[in-house]
């Protein structure tokens, strides 16, 4: 801001890539070692206590800051949704870098990630395979959007996203389509109304859509 205030753009405009640079540093380390301590908790406690480690986690650190989502317009939602990809893609810096694009139609917003700025960028990276090997579901469960092979990192989306949500207020908060291969987009979806999201995103879990909402409607 200083730099900004003396009229010194070009002294402005490196600071501001150094900040990237060093956030996107910071981003990686913390990604990676979520997806390295996942992977810990499957060799030493079985693939069980992944799923139940996501559900611990998601509880903890996401109820509080989603209720307060929850209750927003749903236009500011959309916007801050906008700058939490921003930060996710570390300004666009490092080894296959993370971005994002937004769409809308009379239903809803799509954001499509290109690569996901954390999850996609530890496969694109060959963090998968050795040295660092990190984990991947052996069989299907339903916190892995029902599919083998699937990364650790990555299904903690399945808690935050949609099961949780689902169980807390009647809908999926956002909604998405993970890529079937990794050099595809991982599609989010934020809905106008979320009484309008597809029932495709209850079925997943085994949940009655209609029953989710009444619910939720009843309770409140």
């Amino acid at each position: 801001m200083e730099r900004l205030n003396e009229q010194d753009k070009e002294q402005a405009v490196q600071l501001c890539k150094e900040v990237d640079h060093e956030w996107g540093i910071f981003h990686d380390m913390l990604v990676e070692s979520i997806a390295s301590l996942l992977t810990f908790i499957s060799t030493q406690f079985g693939e069980r206590e992944v799923g139940n480690a996501l559900k611990v986690m998601t509880v903890k650190v996401w109820k509080v800051p989603f209720e307060k989502i929850n209750s927003r317009d749903r236009k500011s939602v959309v916007l801050a949704l906008a700058a939490t990809w921003r930060a996710h893609s570390t300004g666009g810096v490092g080894p296959d870098a993370g971005s994002f694009s937004v769409s809308e139609d009379d239903e809803k917003f799509t954001f499509q990630l290109h690569p996901c700025g954390s999850g996609q960028r530890l496969w694109k990276r060959g963090y998968y395979e050795h040295p660092q090997k990190f984990g991947k579901t052996k069989a299907a469960h339903d916190w892995s959007f029902q599919r083998k092979d699937f990364p650790y990192y990555c299904a903690h989306c399945t808690y935050m996203n949609e099961i949780l949500p689902i169980e807390w207020s009647g809908a999926p908060i956002y909604p998405l389509d993970p890529p079937k291969e990794f050099s595809q987009p991982c599609t989010w979806y934020y809905y106008k109304n979320p009484e309008n999201t597809p029932a495709r995103f209850y079925e997943r879990y085994g949940y009655d859509k209609e029953e989710m909402l009444q619910k939720y409607q009843e309770k409140s």
